[in-house]
């Protein structure tokens, strides 16, 4: 059984037993409809399921403020629209063909969830007239899903002849393991039995040792060892030695996301593209504390340390669409520190790089108003994981309501939420720490972003913090 479908069969399990207490909104009383009679012996047959299509929603709208948001032109086929249409998020269209997602269905004991762009159709109990539990929030992104769709037993899926190698000798120790736990267990037990303790039988005395079986029990480990040493230490050259024409490309991590830039000196935040069959050399720091950059498809990782460097490299293989996780605990949302690695055709990515170098660019080539830039640094550069902007308290203080306001500092001075208190919080943010309501400080959690945003960003986040002067706060 697959990671995946361990994951997923434990989850439907666990909502089978709780659906009495949990049922879907969208179907409150079907719940306790009775359920049609089947034969002994027989399962009742599941209704035809249909997408639910949620009333009133304009997914035009919802596709047009998706793009706005994200500063894209992006367009969905008609399958897609359908999929938006039963309340999936525009950004979720990806992962509903790449990993899982929960379309939610007009019967109540079927769900549907879409896994690698097929339709699976989970249902429920009908005997006992419960729905399953899923919800889009809990089941959309299974990280790991598209790697372990396609991978073995014990790994995601390989995506690149080095991966390959690790998983040649990983099986390979994995296999001396079975056989010699089998045999020495087998033993074990053949000689508790053979050799156990009888009354008025006395234990022989003269066996001392076997020469040609210690030989044998010494020298077929040492091959062995060998052989594991050997490989190991092959394959690790090649996983710490990048080709002289590879691709470099500087990743920047901090609390809680990803940086990625470009040769070229674009940079994309939460998102990695790189040309397909390409070696890709890594070259990562830290601006905060230690993490680790992980991608389980090129069984590549790494650590990423603050105010050094570390380098590793990976060939990108195949077109596809893999996870870059932390792997090192770094916080209250380490769990949500992943990005996104896109595997592309070089056109495809050479055409990517020059609208993301862009992103600041209208289409007639002027620069966007300053509160458009700013709402897009919120959402790419990872300001939107630690400051709401709907007035609520985070691990960093609320946007909502913040301009002109008084802020007091834990060093005991004060500050009025202008231009310059702005500024100077996202270049050298321990040099003012805030109290909160509550007299308490919010600690130097913030990542100093001073080397990677330019003038123009920080200047929209402040008139972006500007449009949220009326918004109240709940701090």
């Amino acid at each position: 059984m697959k990671l995946q479908a361990f994951l997923l069969t434990t989850l439907l399990g666990l909502a089978g037993a709780s659906a009495g207490l949990a049922q879907d909104d969208a179907a409150p009383a079907a719940a306790d409809a009775p359920a049609a009679e089947a034969p002994a012996g027989e399962s009742a047959p599941a209704a035809p399921a249909t997408i639910r299509v949620v009333e009133d929603l304009d997914v035009d709208a919802v596709i047009a403020a998706f793009n706005a948001e994200s500063g894209t032109d992006r367009t969905f086929t008609a399958e897609e629209r359908s999929w938006i249409g039963a309340g999936v998020a525009p950004g979720d269209i990806d992962a509903a063909h790449q990993g899982y997602v929960a379309i939610p269905s007009t019967d109540p004991n079927v769900v549907i969830i879409n896994r690698n762009g097929e339709e699976l159709r989970v249902t429920s109990n009908a005997s006992a007239g419960r729905a399953p539990v899923i919800t889009h929030e809990s089941s959309h992104m299974m990280p790991f899903a598209p790697e372990v769709d396609n991978g073995t037993f014990w790994m995601a899926k390989a995506a690149s002849e080095t991966a390959k190698d690790v998983d040649r000798m990983f099986d390979f120790i994995m296999w001396i393991n079975y056989i010699f736990a089998a045999i020495i267990g087998g033993l074990m037990v053949l000689f508790c039995v053979k050799y156990r303790r009888r009354p008025g039988v006395r234990a022989d005395q003269s066996i001392t040792h076997n020469t040609p079986l210690e030989i044998t029990w010494s020298i077929i480990p040492t091959i062995l060892v060998a052989i594991m040493f050997w490989g190991g230490y092959v394959t690790f050259l090649d996983l710490r030695t990048p080709p002289p024409d590879s691709m470099k490309v500087n990743a920047t991590a901090y609390r809680w996301g990803w940086n990625f830039q470009y040769p070229n000196g674009v940079e994309s935040p939460q998102e990695f593209h790189v040309p397909e069959n390409t070696p890709i050399e890594m070259v990562m720091t830290s601006t905060d504390t230690l993490h680790s950059f992980h991608l389980p498809a090129y069984r590549t990782k790494s650590d990423v340390l603050p105010n050094r460097y570390t380098k590793v490299w990976f060939n990108s293989g195949e077109p596809g669409v893999y996870r870059v996780y932390c792997t090192e605990y770094c916080g209250k949302d380490h769990s949500n520190m992943y990005a996104k690695l896109v595997v592309e055709p070089r056109e495809d990515y050479e055409a990517w790089l020059t609208k993301t170098g862009n992103w600041m660019v209208d289409e007639n080539g002027e620069m966007k108003p300053l509160l458009e830039i700013g709402e897009l640094t919120y959402n790419r550069r990872g300001c939107k994981s630690c400051h709401s902007i709907d007035g609520s308290m985070g691990t960093g203080p609320t946007f909502a309501g913040l301009w002109g306001l008084k802020r007091d500092f834990d060093d005991g001075s004060s500050a009025v939420a202008d231009e310059q208190y702005i500024n100077q919080s996202i270049r050298d943010p321990y040099s003012q720490v805030v109290l909160n309501a509550n007299g308490v400080s919010y600690g130097k959690q913030m990542t100093i972003y001073s080397p990677m945003l330019p003038v123009e960003q920080i200047n929209g986040i402040i008139e972006f913090i500007k449009s949220l002067e009326g918004v109240p706060r709940k701090d």
